[in-house]
């Protein structure tokens, strides 16, 4: 993989989404029809052919089942709209949680059990369901007009999109500003300075890092974060994943493994109290209520804290992004995709469920997307106005500052949902970095041959 191809990939889309938001269509370009599937078979049309002109055809249901569990009202809001203007569809939202969601969604496909639609990563997750035929190719659909082709480009497998980018941001660093300015800390540029402003609001008696690990995910999301950065832009093992993927490279191996192990034991030193004990909407409130003076967060926490704290989110709190090295001009912004959006390839509603996915890629559901959810959304034209805290990061846009640390994972091994497991051994002293690397290493020869 050209790994500069990829990173500036990433640079190109995130200024196109944020800074060239007047650059979209109108409402009806946006919204226009999707191509019709091949398969006639499939479509709504051939269902009712029999129905008169006079009689309004049987509404048809589609399910959509997402991950977005903490997005619960804004989907909901804009799967009301849709229905407005589609009152012969309806669709079954079904939110799961997200440390649930791969389980349940591997179950309900390989039983039969029909999702016309669902989110999905990007990468592996994506090949791993393409390679097993349950996702439709979405290339040639008319909807996907609607992104900047880097976009597309950067969330290809095999050469050609079977997802479709919905939304998108920042994964980085909130701040209390008062916490910070009282005790006369700098916004950290490097790991170093973040680890030294956590030791210096320690002192002071305050919590530095607001930590929800009982939920898996994010714990998961920062290992999955830091990894691949260090892994390949400070120990410039472009190829690890690769490699990992072919059983030609060891953790042991990569010196980053042991950096992560580290970093994320400062994590867990300068947490709250009973961090595994706490989750994420624990973690949120700690920081709502001023008890904890930084989050890693994307920007999905914002519409709790608005509601929970207004002054804070008005005015209190800013956004940094994560200086995962000492090495500053390594330490850019992180933007990623969040979620994406898949259609199942036995779905017997396909014309419906694209639709759908039609709809979505509209600047109108996309705009109650960003003001709803607080993330910034792939649709071009669409609204980039989420929160002020978010204001503070406009320099890193503007200088092209940014980087997706998720195009360097290309193994469709599961690496990640071992290390969280074993890395809470060294929390308790029940293991050794090294013993835990082994076994990760072990974990990979045993299960991926």
């Amino acid at each position: 993989m050209d790994m500069n191809k990829k990173l500036s990939l990433g640079l190109i889309i995130a200024m196109l989404v944020v800074l060239l938001a007047a650059c979209g269509g109108n409402k009806k370009e946006n919204a226009a029809s999707p191509t019709t599937p091949a398969s006639a078979s499939d479509s709504p049309a051939t269902e009712s052919a029999s129905v008169p002109a006079s009689e309004p055809a049987e509404p048809i249901t589609i399910s959509f089942m997402h991950f977005k569990s903490d997005a619960t009202d804004g989907i909901a809001k804009i799967v009301e709209q849709f229905e407005a203007e589609n009152p012969n569809i309806k669709v079954d939202v079904q939110p799961v949680k997200f440390d649930d969601y791969d389980t349940l969604l591997k179950t309900k496909l390989a039983s039969g059990d029909i999702v016309d639609v669902f989110t999905l990563n990007s990468g592996g997750k994506t090949k791993l369901f393409k390679d097993g035929g349950y996702i439709e190719d979405l290339t040639d659909q008319e909807f996907m007009k609607t992104f900047d082709p880097g976009v597309l480009a950067d969330q290809t497998t095999d050469g050609r999109n079977y997802i479709m980018p919905l939304n998108a941001g920042p994964i980085a660093v909130f701040y209390n500003k008062k916490i910070f300015s009282d005790l006369n800390i700098d916004i950290p540029t490097t790991y170093d300075a973040l680890i030294a402003a956590a030791q210096k609001i320690k002192d002071a008696g305050k919590t530095p890092f607001a930590l929800g690990w009982k939920d898996g995910w994010p714990l998961g999301m920062w290992l999955s974060r830091d990894f691949p950065s260090n892994t390949v832009l400070v120990e410039k093992q472009t190829d690890f994943f690769d490699k990992l993927e072919k059983g030609q490279a060891k953790f042991a191996d990569n010196p980053a493994t042991k950096t992560v192990i580290a970093h994320a034991l400062d994590m867990f030193k300068y947490g709250n109290k009973d961090q595994l004990g706490v989750d994420y909407n624990g973690a949120v409130d700690l920081f709502a209520r001023e008890e904890a003076a930084m989050m890693y967060m994307g920007t999905w926490p914002l519409p709790d804290i608005e509601k929970k704290n207004p002054d804070l989110y008005a005015n209190g709190m800013g956004y940094f992004p994560y200086p995962f090295s000492n090495d500053p001009t390594l330490n850019k912004l992180e933007f990623n995709p969040d979620a994406s959006i898949a259609v199942n390839s036995k779905s017997e509603h396909k014309e419906a469920a694209f639709k759908f996915l039609a709809y979505l890629a509209s600047v109108p559901a996309a705009n109650t997307w960003v003001e709803n959810v607080k993330t910034l959304t792939y649709v071009k034209g669409a609204s980039t106005d989420i929160a002020p805290a978010v204001t503070a990061l406009k320099p890193y846009f503007d200088n092209g500052q940014l980087y997706n640390s998720q195009v360097y994972i290309t193994t469709t091994i599961d690496w990640n949902t071992q290390f969280s497991q074993y890395v809470q051994k060294v929390f308790f002293k029940k293991a050794t970095p090294d013993q835990i690397i082994k076994d990760l290493d072990d974990w990979v020869s045993k299960n991926h041959k």
